[in-house]
């Protein structure tokens, strides 16, 4: 039995998303184009597939961090690209009126789910919030104490050698391009091959310089290519302060990344 095709999506179409056998989510498609997809999440959850009547009364959803939008201060809106999963739905076709339209090319607001299925994860989590909390948040403890243990023992057995092996920020591969992901990388693979230089004869102003020169020339790359956001941010002073543990060195009061621009 062949699997059906992905579905191609439109602007104006109304998507039925599924996000367990017994709830289904509904987005709008506002843009589509090469770039990707912008949608809102729309209002409710149903028990099964959606019908075009549903889709055709359902409402944009509040968004569940409201930011201050021009003309409609808080709807849910998303972002994703790449493939469409071959079980979204379209089920119905409508245009968003001005003001919808308005606060669909601002792309202030926009949260970016990054794909389909990470876009499916976002609302199942929200769904989960209100119909399966206790569970979720069992989920999330356990996920959490594994994490927290899975990290004491790597931060025990760190070295240079082995930090210079790892595979930085993988994920990053769905929304930072393949050329700035290399030269971040080769940021801190000079960096370490420079620190283990040091091991034996360096000192610590020597350490503490190699340590500042990242943040240096991670400005100079975020100028050019403006790809540093909350998240690539938290990620960058971690792997920083990871490297200055090793070699003895603290990131106190941001003493090694205090002149960073992002």
């Amino acid at each position: 039995m062949k699997r059906p095709r992905a579905p191609e999506l439109g602007p104006g179409d109304l998507v039925a998303v599924r996000l367990r056998p017994e709830a289904y989510a509904i987005v709008w498609v506002t843009s589509a184009g090469t770039d990707g997809y912008t949608v809102f999440v729309m209002d409710g959850c149903w028990p099964g597939p959606p019908s075009a009547d549903d889709a055709r009364t359902a409402r944009p959803a509040r968004c569940p961090h409201p930011i201050d939008l021009p003309g409609y201060d808080d709807v849910w809106k998303g972002w994703f690209h790449g493939r469409v999963p071959r079980d979204f739905e379209v089920v119905g076709n409508r245009t968003p009126d001005e003001t919808l339209a308005a606060v669909a090319a601002n792309a202030t607001g926009t949260m970016v789910f990054g794909t389909g299925e990470r876009l499916r994860d976002g609302l199942l989590f929200t769904w989960r919030l209100t119909n399966d909390r206790a569970a979720l948040d069992a989920e999330i403890a356990a996920r959490q104490a594994r994490a927290a243990a899975k990290q004491t023992a790597r931060r025990a057995a760190l070295t240079l050698p082995k930090l210079l092996r790892e595979r930085l920020f993988a994920d990053w591969s769905e929304h930072v391009s393949p050329g700035v992901l290399r030269a971040v990388r080769r940021i801190f693979r000079d960096a370490t091959k420079d620190l283990i230089a040091l091991e034996r004869k360096g000192t610590p102003r020597e350490r503490a310089a190699v340590l500042k020169r990242i943040t240096t020339e991670l400005n100079a790359l975020d100028d050019g290519e403006g790809f540093i956001e909350t998240v690539e941010r938290e990620q960058l002073v971690e792997r920083i302060e990871e490297l200055a543990r090793v070699v003895k060195q603290t990131n106190k009061d941001e003493r090694l990344t205090g002149h960073r621009d992002w």
